[in-house]
């Protein structure tokens, strides 16, 4: 096996699994959305917490 069958098997694989993207529509885009904004939230809460114990314990911010 050469490295031009590996490229182009990728490039094949890669072609066809893009090819349903459009059937989808904009769905794809809203869950990316989803997925940062809920991530965003997480960290703000975790950020939230760990400012807290900053506190309480006298320690950096």
């Amino acid at each position: 096996m050469t490295w031009n069958e590996i490229v182009y098997g990728l490039g094949d694989l890669l072609t066809a699994a893009l090819k349903i993207l459009p059937a989808l529509g904009n769905l794809p885009n809203i869950l990316f959305s989803l997925i940062i904004f809920g991530g965003l939230v997480y960290w703000i809460m975790e950020l939230k917490k760990y400012k807290v114990i900053a506190k309480r314990e006298g320690t950096i911010e």
